[in-house]
């Protein structure tokens, strides 16, 4: 019967988890979309002008951050810190930061490129790290 209240506990508490973080998200949203314009791909591509990378590899680096997040591109800044992508910082490791984590492993294997994934705390860090 404990075993049976303590899964019950953990799922509404994910339930609950998942509400809040919504809530967050929205609120966080609101906030880019009351305080910045919105870039169009050129406006986001002028950040790295002398860059290494094309501007297709650019932008699907930006877009998969965004993605990842559930942000509008074009709200998105470089100097935005990943920690704090509208996300709830009640656990430690939040789904969408091991997400990106994860996506991030794929591309330093895929590359065969050794990446230091603890130095990279802002968009523009996942952007220049490849």
């Amino acid at each position: 019967m404990m075993i049976i209240f303590s899964i019950i506990f953990l799922i509404f508490g994910l339930i609950v988890f998942k509400f809040i973080d919504s809530i967050y998200l929205k609120r966080y949203l609101k906030g880019l979309q009351d305080t910045r314009e919105y870039l169009s791909d050129q406006e986001i591509l002028a950040f790295y002008i002398d860059y290494k990378l094309s501007e297709i590899s650019v932008l699907e680096l930006w877009n998969e951050v965004a993605t990842n997040f559930d942000i509008p591109p074009g709200y998105l800044r470089p100097e935005d810190c990943l920690a704090e992508m509208g996300i709830l910082q009640i656990i430690v490791d939040h789904p969408k930061l091991e997400n990106l984590t994860d996506i991030a492993r794929e591309r330093e294997k895929a590359l065969n490129k050794s990446i230091d994934l603890e130095s990279i705390s802002t968009l523009d860090d996942y952007i220049n790290v490849y």
